[in-house]
């Protein structure tokens, strides 16, 4: 499979050993990407560009006419390999040569995804959305990470969640992790009862959320797009489950066509007060016990985002 993270193309490849590694998706030679989209390679990972061969762990196995080439050797031109890390079936990549370990951060990440959803190694990918949002990213991971303004600025979705549940969050030093339970009664689709409303705020741009009705997984990153703007990709997964496709049709519906649009709106808006000489900051409010109904996430992430920056100056 292919990604292209903070504008560098990358691959990730499961070799003959099972192993999965991730590499630049460059070609050695010219720097022509190699691979597009996801899929099964039989042989070897060809470059579309001169035809040079690298086998699944990297390695430069052939390149045309090089027989004569002076001092030429495919040892000298591997694929430049990436940090990879698999939690519970979601894999990350990191673009730093020598990152901090996952698990100094996200060590209990894995957990809160094999509790809540087994089986995930089987989802299959069954949308993909982008958006151009008019909001700095820390603006739209802000809005994700605390539910305050659930009841008042997303009048659907708010039937679909037990006000009066949820446990408070679990928090990480990288991550927090918020679980509450759907409404047996929301009409738009068949649910039992307390069936799992899960989200995920990942440092520093990742946000997931798993809906009641099926095993989904929403997961949105924000790209920087420029001063005040931002690129939302988001893929959705689900379980096969024939039997509730229209759960399936609904969850789509209610995060692409209104939850989603509703909240693009509400950062848009935030963005341009924050940029108005007549806003300067406000108060959190956070419960004691520190629920996805106060703004609790949205501190831990403030938090964070100060101890990068104090990491930066």
């Amino acid at each position: 499979m292919t990604e292209t993270i903070a504008d560098q193309p990358v691959m990730a490849v499961r070799g003959r050993d099972g192993e999965v590694r991730a590499f630049y998706n460059v070609c050695q030679h010219r720097g022509h990407e190699l691979l597009k989209g996801r899929g099964k390679l039989k042989v070897g990972i060809t470059c579309p560009y001169h035809a040079s061969l690298y086998d699944f762990e990297g390695k430069l196995k052939t390149a045309r006419m090089t027989d004569d080439a002076p001092d030429f050797r495919t040892s000298d031109f591997p694929l430049r390999r990436l940090p990879l890390v698999i939690a519970d079936g979601l894999v990350f990549v990191n673009l730093d040569p020598d990152p901090h370990p996952f698990d100094d951060g996200c060590g209990s990440f894995g957990g809160t995804i094999r509790k809540h959803l087994e089986g995930i190694d089987g989802y299959q990918r069954v949308a993909s959305l982008e958006y151009d949002i008019a909001a700095d990213w820390k603006v739209v991971v802000d809005n994700s990470s605390e539910g305050y303004h659930i009841p008042i600025a997303h009048p659907r979705l708010s039937t679909l969640y037990d006000m009066s549940g949820g446990k408070p969050g679990h928090h990480d030093s990288l991550f927090n992790h918020f679980q509450n339970s759907g409404h047996a009664s929301y009409v738009h689709m068949t649910l039992g009862e307390k069936e799992p409303y899960l989200g995920w705020t990942v440092w520093p741009k990742l946000c997931m959320l798993s809906l009641p009705g099926s095993r989904n997984l929403i997961a949105l990153r924000m790209d920087p797009d420029g001063q005040g703007r931002c690129h939302e990709r988001v893929d959705v997964y689900c379980e096969p489950d024939p039997g509730h496709s229209g759960n399936v049709d609904e969850l789509l519906k209610l995060f692409a066509k209104i939850f989603n649009q509703e909240d693009i709106a509400l950062v848009e808006s935030v963005q341009r007060g924050l940029s108005s000489d007549g806003y300067d900051q406000g108060r959190y409010i956070a419960d004691r016990a520190g629920s996805w109904f106060s703004e609790s996430g949205l501190h831990v992430f403030h938090k964070w985002a100060l101890e990068a920056l104090g990491e930066i100056a």
